[in-house]
């Protein structure tokens, strides 16, 4: 049996811990005990009254409170950028990593002071801190209650109450009839596109042997491909949707603003961010798909295996997008609309964040 000594050469524990690791187990520490003694809820509160004493509008610092947040991320977003190759190669490194060791090597990493997943770890605490304390402060009923005043900084100027600003007004589309279309006609609008699509590819099939080596053809080949992944990943959930439209067809509607008060649950306001949540989980996996794809061709992978995971990526995308949707409007009816408002700025400044934020974050030369 080797020694006590001969344990402690061989004891990996000795080997000298990095400054950053120590750093950021400090950090840890310093934020676990922020957020537990409510540090994050009191900045959420304050940074809304500090807004609403600025803008005099309760509706208008909820979305406020969503942009400033995305300001505040901005250097997260930054180094992102910076360490996207490093990240990249970690997230593969777990993918091909079995479930139960994951955990190992993401412990060797940071003891090993690897500042990528250093930062990818602060960088999803910290969002989960922003998103849980944003949404417990809308959760709470102090449009018309008076809030505590221990929850807001001493320099933040107490509302005067009631809350101005309560009512948002939305845009609505109030359906008053429907009409049922034949079923004859709902099988021609969906076989004909199928059956082109059908005969574009038996086509392909006979004249691939002549005609695979042009160029020409072949841009017109991978744009097809792409119609096909991208109307492929959600055919079923299409065919369903469209049929229930087809058989409730509005033939009377009128369009109207609903006022919603902040405070109270309103339905018409879940529906819309039921929807918004669904379109959103759509775009974010189209919009994952389309990196995941060009870094694949970048790395010579046949477009036939691109194709196969682009159209699995696309049905989860669905999937996850009709599940999260239902998820937002059952929970969102238990709970005051200033979360559907909340929820629904988020979406959108991530939606748009293409044509916004993103404008002045520089890439990295590595992505596609």
């Amino acid at each position: 049996m080797s020694s006590l000594s001969d344990i402690r050469k061989i004891d990996n524990t000795r080997v000298p811990v990095p400054w950053i690791t120590i750093l950021f187990i400090a950090l840890l520490i310093v934020v676990a005990v922020w957020f537990l003694r409510g540090g994050s809820f009191r900045l959420y509160a304050s940074l809304f009254f500090g807004l609403y004493y600025l803008t005099k509008l309760s509706w208008l610092s909820i979305i406020l409170v969503s942009v400033v947040q995305n300001i505040f991320f901005l250097p997260f977003r930054f180094l992102y950028e910076r360490f996207y190759v490093d990240l990249k190669a970690f997230e593969h490194a777990l993918k091909k990593t079995k479930a139960d060791e994951q955990s190992f090597l993401l412990n060797t990493n940071v003891r090993q002071g690897n500042t990528s997943v250093i930062f990818y770890i602060i960088n999803f605490v910290f969002l989960f801190i922003a998103f849980t304390s944003a949404g417990r402060v809308f959760l709470l009923e102090f449009y018309r209650s008076p809030i505590d005043k221990s929850f807001l900084y001493s320099f933040i100027p107490y509302p005067d109450y009631p809350l101005k600003g309560v009512i948002f007004h939305f845009p609505f589309i109030d359906i008053t009839s429907t009409t049922a279309v034949s079923w004859y006609y709902i099988f021609l609008i969906w076989a004909i596109p199928i059956g082109v699509l059908v005969a574009f590819r038996l086509l392909w099939r006979v004249l691939k042997p002549l005609l695979a080596k042009s160029k020409t053809l072949l841009r017109y080949r991978i744009g097809y491909n792409r119609l096909v992944i991208i109307v492929g990943g959600f055919l079923g959930t299409l065919i369903i949707v469209s049929t229930f439209i087809l058989r409730h067809f509005p033939t009377s509607a009128h369009f109207q603003f609903v006022s919603a008060d902040l405070s109270l649950q309103n339905t018409p306001f879940n529906i819309i961010t039921a929807i918004c949540t669904f379109f959103a989980a759509i775009y974010s996996g189209f919009q994952h798909n389309k990196e995941e794809s060009a870094e694949a061709r970048k790395a010579g992978i046949s477009e036939a295996i691109i194709a196969q995971v682009a159209r699995n990526t696309l049905r989860n995308s669905i999937r996850n997008g009709l599940v999260l949707g239902l998820f937002a409007l059952w929970i969102t009816r238990l709970m005051p609309c200033s979360h559907d408002l909340s929820v629904l700025a988020f979406e959108a400044l991530y939606v748009t964040s293409p044509i916004t934020f993103d404008l002045i974050i520089p890439r990295s030369k590595h992505r596609a």
